[in-house]
């Protein structure tokens, strides 16, 4: 796999690591078992930067990259 997700469920207590292709993968794995998914997934991309998608109801709600 080529990237390790963080996959952060609204109201859940601890995070779930997840390993896949792509986001898109990723998201679409979430949403097809509960298309109204809302929560967070994080990880880091090709060039380093750490990448945060805030996801509500099934939809991309807001993008930030934030540098640790």
């Amino acid at each position: 796999m080529k990237h390790t997700f963080t996959i952060t469920k609204d109201g859940a207590a601890k995070p779930e690591k997840k390993a896949a292709m792509s986001y898109k993968k990723v998201l679409k794995s979430l949403t097809t078992s509960e298309p109204k998914w809302s929560g967070m997934i994080e990880y880091v991309n090709k060039k380093k930067k750490n990448v945060v998608h805030f996801i509500v109801n099934g939809r991309k709600y807001r993008t930030d990259s934030f540098i640790i």
